[in-house]
């Protein structure tokens, strides 16, 4: 039976709300008190072709090159070395990271599950997964069990490592890619949902162009804003481009149209108010 506490007793070491920092603008949206936070599931899902493995990868690169002591772990379940080796001629700094490759095999009879569990035994800080659906089916293939069943196994690893139970007593932040259905829309169960601290979702200004601007956006957050657009462009060598600029005069212009909603809300109860005493009188 579960213990019944108060959070007024519970306590935790303060590292734990020492944040990981990019160096980016992007730092801004992942949390109100900016950068990536420990122990937590942010789940990554777009439209298709806009780059939500660039901008994952590009994230935590950023922060290995800001705090260089950041064990940092990709697991690639849907794409080789041959597919990951073009990410790096473009964006050098892509090979640096560690990945581990979960490729399903006919002739290899070893569990990736199994395989992947010891590799985060080590303990890790931040552990990406491309895609979370993806390795999901290759734990129901090699398993034999279910979709459901092999969601529940991954969760249930994912919720032990937010919690530090690993050999280095790290609690792991996971960034996971899904995948989405032809609408957009987040494929996953109901359990799923609500082990996510935040949806970050990566969009295009006209779905049906690819070419058109791509932003950055959480639908659900508990870390920080939702709504909040942030624009980027991949077209640069290097470094994923953040347009700081507009994500700036964006947020000036939220600041202002909340403080005249604001002042707009209080004319309304003071009117209110004279209204209802001249009633009275």
């Amino acid at each position: 039976m579960k213990r019944i506490v108060k959070m007024k007793d519970v306590t935790f070491d303060a590292s734990l709300f020492e944040n990981y920092q990019s160096g980016t603008v992007l730092d801004n949206l992942l949390c109100s008190y900016k950068g990536l936070p420990k122990g937590v599931n942010y789940m990554i899902i777009g439209d298709p072709g806009v780059g939500k493995t660039t901008i994952i990868l590009d994230l935590v690169s950023s922060i290995a090159r800001q705090q260089p002591a950041t064990r940092i772990l990709f697991i690639s379940a849907e794409m080789n070395e041959i597919d990951l080796a073009i990410y790096v001629q473009r964006y050098p700094k892509f090979g640096d990271i560690n990945i581990l490759f979960v490729e399903p095999d006919i002739n290899d009879y070893t569990h990736h599950l199994q395989q992947i569990e010891e590799v985060l035994q080590q303990g890790w800080d931040i552990v990406a997964i491309d895609s979370f659906h993806e390795l999901q089916g290759i734990v129901k293939e090699e398993e034999n069990i279910t979709m459901r069943q092999a969601e529940n196994k991954l969760l249930s690893m994912i919720k032990r490592h937010n919690k530090g139970e690993n050999d280095a007593h790290t609690n792991t932040t996971f960034l996971t890619i899904q995948q989405v259905t032809k609408r957009g829309a987040f494929i996953g169960t109901n359990r799923l949902k609500h082990m996510i601290t935040a949806m970050m979702e990566l969009r295009l200004d006209n779905p049906k162009n690819v070419y058109s601007d791509r932003y950055v956006v959480f639908s659900k957050h508990r870390r920080g804003d939702v709504g909040v657009k942030l624009y980027y462009s991949l077209s640069c060598t290097g470094d994923v481009y953040y347009d700081e600029q507009r994500y700036l005069q964006d947020m000036q212009l939220r600041a202002l149209q909340s403080n005249v909603s604001s002042q707009l809300r209080d004319f309304a109860t003071q009117f209110e108010r004279l209204f209802n005493n001249e009633i009275n009188q």
